[in-house]
């Protein structure tokens, strides 16, 4: 969509074309900033429209545009970050009342996610290329049609020839949909796309089919929530999950308890910088949700949704079946502890054990819901074994990292 950090042109306020200013509009980290000496006589530090028209674009409405940087002297200096950036090439977009039913995302974790490969045989002197990828999903309760694409672009010059690999979403409604209505479709899919494989980014682009004109218009917004996201979570391919990828799809987007599931787990798996004891918390509240939801075991205690779960709670950790009953008692002290401040709690577990605690219980949440949709054994097989993985292995490679030197010889 912006393929350069750079542009330059004029902006104006909506009925004020006579203000036309010149701006160089920035495309950095993934925000887009205007710089300009467009200003306005009233005091505000937000302005709902602004339009502009930049050579190598086209015709740009900036939407909820913030006052970030404000200059008065010679000369009058704004920096405007706006929400949203519509862009067409023929015409500026009227954002009332706009309806669509078709809309295209490029993303680059559609790449990570089906991992196809292309390389070069030096023994043959011939390019090798794997299958393009294109599969639909319908999801009847909706109207809603989805396509997974995965595809190859190239370009040569007389240095170099490159060839890359795209992935898309395909969004067709049968009925006339708000740009909120496909955000919240898109944002869906994000979800069920960190959760089932860990791998989410930044939209490429973002465009949807004009009804009036036909023409494609691009929107371009900078999507904080999914921003360098991952996790010591579920990573499963496309290859592997293709079999149970239309029921999963379909659960992720009619079912309200798997969305509601999948909202606690993300703020686990979105979060950054929580603390291991605020993780904890978070997976007590996603454990227990998905028990009240799921296992039909209504008003009752953490106890029972934890024996409820024993068989994938050993499974994943490895732990002794004769130690459950010890360990849970000591989930609960610590959940005790932290949640509803019985500081008098003794033989809890320490703040680094909280994190791979709350790793554990996240795994059981997952791969409950999966069990629960009914996917094949072999996926519920990697999924334990990705669980054993974080619980038992990087739990004794990072204890022996984080040990502190000090304390073991005090």
């Amino acid at each position: 969509m912006f393929k350069e950090n750079k542009y330059y042109g004029e902006v104006w306020f909506v009925d004020k074309e006579e203000t036309k200013c010149f701006c160089i509009l920035n495309f950095i980290n993934g925000r887009v900033s205007l710089e300009t000496n467009l200003r306005s006589d009233r005091s505000v530090y937000k302005h709902q429209i602004i339009l502009g028209v930049f050579t190598g674009l086209g015709y740009i409405t900036f939407i909820d545009c913030r006052i970030k940087f404000s200059q008065s002297g010679i000369t009058e200096v704004r920096i405007y970050q706006p929400k949203y950036c519509f862009i067409s090439i023929n015409h500026f977009v009227q954002i009332s009342g706009l309806k669509f039913k078709k809309f295209e995302i490029g993303n680059d974790a559609i790449v990570d996610w089906t991992a196809k490969t292309n390389w070069y045989d030096f023994s043959e002197d011939k390019l090798i290329k794997e299958s393009d990828i294109s599969d639909h999903f319908r999801i009847e309760e909706l109207g809603l049609s989805i396509e997974i694409k995965q595809t190859s672009s190239s370009s040569i010059g007389h240095k170099e020839f490159v060839l890359k690999n795209d992935g898309y979403l395909i969004f067709e409604s049968d009925e006339e949909i708000s740009l909120l209505t496909a955000f919240d479709y898109y944002n869906i899919f994000q979800k069920f796309l960190q959760f089932i494989s860990a791998r989410t980014r930044q939209f490429s682009f973002f465009s949807f089919q004009c009804l009036t004109c036909g023409e494609s218009v691009a929107i371009y917004y900078q999507e904080n929530k999914f921003e360098k996201s991952g996790s010591s979570y579920i990573h499963l391919y496309y290859d592997e999950i293709l079999e149970d990828l239309s029921t999963l799809i379909k659960q992720a987007y009619i079912s309200t308890e798997f969305k509601f599931c999948l909202d606690k787990l993300m703020e686990n798996l979105l979060g950054t910088n929580l603390s291991h004891s605020r993780r904890f918390i978070n997976s007590i509240a996603t454990f227990e949700a998905f028990n009240k939801l799921y296992v039909n075991h209504k008003n009752k205690k953490l106890a029972d949704y934890l024996k409820c779960n024993k068989e994938n709670i050993l499974a994943i950790s490895k732990i002794n079946e004769i130690s459950f009953d010890d360990f849970i008692s000591k989930i609960i002290r610590s959940r005790d502890y932290h949640v509803h401040s019985n500081i008098k709690n003794k033989n809890i577990f320490s703040d680094f054990e909280l994190l791979y605690i709350s790793f554990l219980l996240d795994f059981t949440v997952g791969l409950g819901l999966l069990k629960n949709m009914r996917v094949s054994k072999k996926i519920l097989d990697k999924v334990v074994s990705q669980g054993e993985l974080v619980f038992v292995h990087m739990q004794k490679s990072n204890k022996i990292l984080n040990e502190d030197t000090l304390e073991t010889n005090s």
